[in-house]
């Protein structure tokens, strides 16, 4: 596979010779931003480990259209699963925290709606797109052709009582276990709170569904911060670093 080349996200199946037109988003991004003409190749991935290689047979207007030459072997997925549940914050860093996330390869991504949440949002069609845009952006950017898995907001409980992960943490700076102590393999899932942290009463909550709680330091962070740290911390102690 060419790794140098573009990459495109593209919600359709692959086979050679067939046409493809993208999206109006990713199609102005290719003609205004990175000036592709006709003739250019570009890697297309679908965000389920297939991919392709693409040639830009037609430009007109604000419309990309390109042929399949070529079909990658598939992908798989890459390390330990990691299921990541994100308490709601400011969009900005949640944003990024999405982006990140994403670029770190976790499976599933789970805004979750607890006692101390930042915001309390109304979810929308255009905010699951925007945050969906995020992540394929980020794919695009760092190689990786599995998009994650991006959950509507959800309540704490339910979704501690619903996780399935060999190994459950919670980051707690109270904690008396640190997260380097433990050995990560198969799956994980990772409870982050607000800026604030989880209250008490829900770290007890998720202690009783199996949660364990762990530091990551005595800095204090901010959520996206200790989103990024937590899983490179458990990346690196399954030793994918």
């Amino acid at each position: 596979m060419k790794m140098n080349l573009t990459r495109s996200f593209v919600n359709q199946e692959f086979f050679l010779n067939k046409k493809i037109i993208l999206e109006k988003p990713s199609s102005h991004h290719l003609i205004k931003v990175l000036r592709k003409k006709e003739g250019d190749e570009l890697v297309l991935f679908d965000g389920k480990g297939n991919s392709c290689l693409g040639v830009i047979s037609k430009i007109h207007r604000s419309e990309v259209q390109l042929d399949v030459i070529d079909i990658f072997e598939k992908s798989l997925r890459y390390g330990i699963e990691i299921n990541l549940g994100q308490s709601l914050i400011k969009n900005d860093p949640f944003n990024l925290t999405i982006q990140k996330a994403t670029e770190l390869g976790v499976t599933s991504f789970h805004p979750l709606i607890t006692d101390r949440s930042e915001l309390k949002i109304k979810m929308t069609r255009n905010r699951s797109l925007r945050w969906n845009l995020i992540a394929r952006g980020a794919c695009e950017q760092c190689g990786e052709n599995w998009l994650p898995i991006i959950q509507d907001p959800i309540k704490l409980d339910r979704w501690a009582a619903n996780e399935e992960s060999k190994i459950k943490i919670v980051l707690y700076p109270n904690a008396d276990n640190k997260i380097s102590d433990f050995k990560y393999k198969d799956s994980v899932s990772l409870a982050i709170g607000p800026e604030g942290d989880f209250s008490d009463y829900e770290v007890d909550s998720l202690t009783e569904k199996g949660f364990i709680p762990v530091s990551i330091g005595k800095r204090i962070l901010r959520a996206e911060t200790a989103a990024i740290s937590a899983i490179s911390s458990v990346r690196f102690s399954a030793k994918e670093f």
